[in-house]
């Protein structure tokens, strides 16, 4: 196969510094076992610039490397990299025997129009592929897996349906919340794969989101609204800068909408929370590290304050992840690893009745939507740039959601 493809190539050390650079060339024969797939359908959100900040450390760099025929500058792999995003892939071509060609892919894909090739083997579970490529293997598991659809789906795509919207846009971060909610905190809090019992049981807690907007934020609080019939809070309360505010009421999955901007014991008193009662911060990605004042001034005079860090603002690369000094004395602290909850959810469960529950639990909120969610399709890599440069620029609004077919 003979073209030329466009991708994004990014300056490591600048991630808002952006160029779609031209790959002409001829893609060689495909190896036994494997597919070239291309991306089809993709979204923007904060986890791409996520993946930007902590790619040296989490290799984030090293899953879509730079082609070996990019032109200079561009070929250089200490000053450029390229980052990932989800969606959709077609199945160019296979020697895969269980995945035809005209298949689609969802995961964990490049940006750009560039085919990529990857030996896969059958997961265990129907219509799931994993990457075997050598230089995948020190990615964690989870970016390593597709899932499988027919050709069929394709109609979907051409239409540009909100459904195939929300799988590029909210499937990904959908598992983390139900992850959060069905496994970590478990309903019965003795069976939680990661936390203690106390810390486990929700029973009578506030639980306070900061990033309350977030995709992960909502995939989360949704999860903890729909089926939940033990280990019940006593409200979610949404902890919104001005920039998410009207949204976050808008979506109605919140008991209570506060400031992040107000004060903590003001708040908790419009909350009527009892004072030996837990509250329970979740720190998808809150803006000016507000959300680690509310947790010093909270743990000084409440007795049970559980903190969980799951995400990170959108940040310049210089900007520290975490705010200086030591956390509050007495703050109980717990991190998010998507992966890590995944492998251990399908410890405990078993891969085929885990996969079963998450991907009905996430059909659930497909077909629901979220109320005031806007969804914004762009067509072509140059409308993709033109999306990176309005979350660089801080012009995404708290209710969109970008999403492309290249």
């Amino acid at each position: 196969m003979t073209g030329e493809w466009i991708v994004q190539i990014l300056d490591k050390k600048n991630y808002f510094k952006q160029h779609l650079v031209l790959i002409p060339g001829s893609l060689p024969a495909l190896k036994p076992s494997s597919l070239r797939v291309q991306t089809e359908v993709l979204c923007l959100t904060s986890n791409n610039f996520t993946y930007c900040k902590l790619a040296d450390m989490a290799n984030w760099w090293d899953v879509h490397p730079i082609p070996p025929n990019t032109p200079a500058p561009f070929n250089d792999p200490a000053t450029y990299g390229r980052i990932s995003c989800w969606g959709y892939a077609k199945v160019l071509e296979s020697t895969f025997e269980g995945v035809p060609a005209g298949s689609h892919v969802w995961g964990y894909l490049p940006i750009g129009t560039l085919p990529i090739d990857f030996e896969v083997k059958a997961g265990n579970v129907e219509n799931q592929v994993i990457v075997t490529e050598a230089y995948r293997q020190n990615q964690l598991p989870l970016y390593n897996r597709y899932l499988v659809f027919p050709e069929s789906i394709g109609k979907e795509i051409e239409a540009k349906t909100d459904g195939i919207a929300y799988d590029s846009l909210f499937r990904v971060t959908h598992l983390t919340g139900y992850l959060m909610a069905e496994y970590m905190f478990a309903q019965d809090p003795k069976q939680s794969i990661n936390l203690t019992p106390e810390q486990a049981d929700l029973t009578g807690a506030t639980v306070i989101n900061f990033a309350p907007g977030s995709k992960v934020g909502l995939a989360f609080t949704y999860a903890l609204k729909h089926g939940r019939t033990a280990s019940k809070p006593r409200q979610i309360v949404g902890a919104a800068s001005d920039y998410s505010k009207a949204f976050v009421e808008s979506t109605g999955l919140y008991d209570a909408v506060e400031s992040t901007l107000a004060d903590p014991f003001e708040a908790l008193g419009r909350l009527n929370h009892p004072k030996d009662s837990k509250i329970v911060i979740v720190d998808f990605g809150g803006r000016h590290f507000l959300q680690w004042k509310w947790a010093a001034m909270l743990v000084s005079q409440y007795p049970k304050v559980q903190f969980i860090i799951v995400g990170a603002e959108v940040s310049a690369p210089e900007a520290a992840v975490a705010p200086p000094g030591e956390p509050p004395a007495g703050l109980d602290i717990s991190q998010v690893m998507a992966d890590g909850l995944q492998n251990l959810a399908i410890q405990k469960a078993g891969e085929k009745e885990y996969f079963a529950g998450v991907n009905a639990a996430w059909e659930g909120l497909r077909k629901d939507g979220i109320p005031g969610f806007k969804i914004n399709w762009g067509e072509g890599m140059e409308a993709v740039k033109a999306g990176w440069t309005k979350y660089a620029e801080n012009k995404v609004a708290a209710e969109e959601g970008l999403v492309f077919k290249v």
